[in-house]
């Protein structure tokens, strides 16, 4: 490599540079890892357009879909004038490094010029994920389940397609990671769980009289939306009358029930306000995939956690008295009607929590993989 500044193209399932959930501040994460170490990097992001009519292009995809062997979530995003942009970045100017940021634009690398290096980031598994949300909220006996399902099984197959291509991947999850290996012996690769630059704080909440409970989420997707609805039906209305939820997020003032111990707050810029108002934060989520970036976040700021085992999938193992696990609604119930939740949450987690998420104590090991990578050419 002939330049001292290491120029990388990402083309990108979500644009770093908005705030709205999970995939966006993994993104920002990775974009300041790229740019510290030795490199300097020059990161230029390709983000394709959001398309006017949403629900008419995702059933023109699936029609498509059977015909042309493209699933339905690839074709969504590849759009012409995307391709053309991704073509032409390639082929006019000097890169690196190709960075994959979400597997559903793996067919990017079908433009990679032989000389550069491949990296994919992969946030999901998104064959599994959509799998999951057919079974979940679709009738079996439904014709739409079928064509979905069949749509899922091609959507895996381009998934491996893709990492068996990459000469590297980055994973969040250490359970995705090791299913992925699995299928692919010998794929390189780094687990790194979501980063953040800003200093790690411990704010504590405002004397009140409530057990605030506060959940965190992108409420757009899902599983988070399940996750809620779950904990609302199912849990909030058997809880003792000093317990009060907090929704935060995008789109969290559309899922919120009217319930008098509810209080939906909207998309919130700063996450100090999040933490002032809080004892616990839950993680009900049952379904999906990855890991929950929200509860990274809260964990690194030293929020006590509230979770289904499911909520902390992939996340690193980190055993505490603050991060409480309970599966069914009977166990949140009887341990948030408990002393033990009121006693609990009355301190913040300690420091070391955060290093797990911590960008400066995980660069040094960022800078190792990816100069590995670098070394190798195809």
């Amino acid at each position: 490599m002939t330049r001292s500044r290491l120029r990388i193209l990402m083309p990108s399932i979500v644009n770093p540079a908005i705030s709205r959930g999970g995939a966006w501040t993994v993104t920002r994460g990775l974009v300041e890892l790229f740019r510290r170490g030795p490199w300097n990097a020059e990161v230029i992001t390709l983000v394709p357009p959001e398309p006017f009519w949403r629900r008419l292009r995702q059933a023109a995809c699936l029609a498509s879909a059977h015909w042309t062997g493209i699933p339905a979530k690839v074709r969504f995003l590849r759009h012409r004038a995307f391709r053309n942009q991704v073509r032409w970045k390639l082929a006019r100017e000097h890169f690196d490094l190709l960075v994959i940021n979400g597997s559903d634009l793996f067919w990017c690398l079908e433009e990679a010029p032989p000389q550069i290096s491949t990296l994919a980031v992969v946030h999901n598994r998104e064959a599994q994920l959509y799998a999951e949300q057919v079974a979940t909220t679709i009738p079996r006996a439904h014709l739409l389940h079928r064509l979905l399902l069949a749509d899922s099984a091609r959507l895996r197959q381009f998934e491996i397609e893709g990492l068996r291509r990459v000469q590297a991947a980055i994973f969040l999850s250490e359970s995705d990671a090791a299913d992925f290996s699995i299928l692919i012996p010998g794929l390189d690769h780094l687990v790194l769980p979501p980063q953040f630059s800003d200093a790690p704080q411990r704010i504590s909440k405002h004397p009140s009289s409530w057990l605030d409970l506060g959940l965190l989420a992108n409420f757009q997707w899902w599983p988070n939306c399940d996750g809620a609805n779950w904990f609302i039906q199912e849990i909030l209305s058997r809880l003792p009358g000093d317990v009060r939820l907090h929704l935060f997020g995008n789109r969290s003032l559309k899922t919120a029930a009217a319930h008098p111990r509810i209080v939906a707050h909207g998309f919130v810029g700063d996450l100090r306000e999040v933490w002032r108002m809080c004892d616990w934060m839950v993680i009900p989520i049952r379904h999906g995939s990855g890991i929950s970036v929200k509860a990274a976040e809260s964990l690194y700021h030293g929020m006590p956690i509230l979770a289904t085992s499911f909520g902390l999938r992939g996340l690193p193992a980190i055993e505490h008295p603050q991060i409480v696990r309970r599966e069914t609604a009977e166990e949140w119930v009887s341990f948030l009607s408990s002393p033990e939740a009121r006693m609990l949450c009355k301190k913040r987690l300690p420091l070391s929590v955060s290093r797990h998420f911590e960008l400066e104590a995980n660069l040094s090991r960022f800078v190792h993989f990816l100069s590995r990578l670098l070394r190798k050419r195809r």
